[in-house]
């Protein structure tokens, strides 16, 4: 399978709103209850790519097969090393062939570039798939909240998994903007 990896753009809105909109009516994948408008995800992707990359997998004929960004893991300044992600296939993606692989390696290589050193992972707890997914990667798990959230009349639980992609050896240089480490 031919497939390449590049920075989104503001016209893959669409597609990152298709792909997801997919999921969300599943009790097992995402919290997300109502798929946002393609406009949100539009400005997703602008203010992601000012301090994460947000790259998608195209085929040769241009159709997005998933995507990956990143987001703060919690909003203060002693978090700013650590990087929740999203990763995501669309449906029709074709399986085990290393698109999420590629994808997650870089990734996590622009993110070590910029001074990163955590990657996490939220996991709805019955998505047994994304958990085998994760550790195949190299995450832990770190926690599982029972009960987390109620969607489609039933309560799941979270996992939190983790990742070390840098060094924790003495003080950190504050992360760079995506814009220093990409063309």
């Amino acid at each position: 399978m031919d497939y390449r990896i590049r920075l989104a753009a503001e016209n893959d809105a669409q597609a990152v709103h298709d792909i997801y909109g997919a999921y969300v009516p599943l009790d097992y994948v995402t919290f997300t209850v109502d798929n946002p408008d393609v406009e949100s995800y539009r400005q997703k992707i602008v203010n992601t790519l000012e301090k994460y990359p947000f790259l998608v997998a195209e085929n040769s004929d241009g159709k997005i097969l998933g995507y990956v960004y990143g987001s703060p893991l919690r909003p203060h300044d002693a978090y700013q090393w650590n990087v929740e992600w999203t990763i995501v296939l669309a449906p029709d993606a074709p399986k085990r062939c290393g698109i999420a692989s590629a994808l997650y390696r870089e990734f996590a290589e622009i993110l070590e570039k910029q001074g990163y050193r955590y990657i996490y992972g939220v996991l709805v707890d019955t998505n047994e798939a994304s958990l085998e997914f994760h550790k195949s990667l190299g995450f832990s798990e770190v926690g599982h909240f029972e009960n987390a959230g109620f969607k489609l009349g039933k309560w799941r639980g979270i996992r939190w998994l983790v990742k070390r992609i840098g060094t924790s050896e003495g003080e950190p240089h504050k992360p760079l903007k995506l814009s220093e480490v990409v063309d």
